[in-house]
């Protein structure tokens, strides 16, 4: 099991059933808030939703459909953070987060991106790590920005949910740009 130590405050920590319960307790107390920008909370409506989804990571690596992290912050589960869409012939990956309400303004994705990018590019073997963003989502947009990504472009009416089109930036990062 892989475990990152980013600061004394946070851990990143490869998902397991055994978070299951906690897990679903996080989305459903941050219900309203989450489906704003994730398309996933409504069909996130039991425990029982969240250990399948838990289940269908087991043998996961970087370069599998999705390879996914708890966000620990003062251990405390607080989020997920993931490398997905990998891409083990190019060597290059996408990475996904979200964050419980209370944990948000604090420093504390921004850190977990650090973390997982610099896994991706030291030890993984990834050359190009890709963050996309609703162009609306703010807050999330602040993170690659803040990691000086550089912005490709605007993927127009990209993602659909809840009725709507929206659309949504590309940023990406290579390893010969990461310091």
């Amino acid at each position: 099991m892989l475990i990152l130590k980013v600061d004394d405050e946070i851990t990143l920590k490869e998902l397991e059933i055994d978070t299951a319960e906690k897990l679903f307790g996080l989305i459903d107390t941050n219900r309203e808030y989450l489906r704003e920008w994730l398309s996933w909370v409504d069909n996130t409506s039991s425990i029982d939703d969240t250990i399948l989804y838990i289940q269908t990571l087991y043998n996961q690596n970087i370069y599998s459909e999705r390879f996914v992290m708890e966000v620990r912050y003062n251990n405390e589960l607080s989020g997920l953070i993931d490398y997905h869409k990998g891409d083990s012939v190019n060597l290059k990956a996408e990475i996904g987060y979200w964050l419980g309400e209370k944990f948000q303004g604090k420093g504390i994705m921004t850190k977990a991106c650090v973390a997982l990018i610099d896994y991706g590019f030291n030890k993984a073997g990834l050359n190009r790590v890709t963050i996309k963003c609703a162009a609306d989502n703010k807050r999330s947009q602040a993170i690659p920005l803040r990691l000086n990504f550089k912005q490709e472009g605007i993927e127009r009416e990209g993602q659909f949910f809840y009725g709507r089109y929206h659309d949504v930036l590309v940023f990406s990062m290579l390893k010969s740009e990461w310091k």
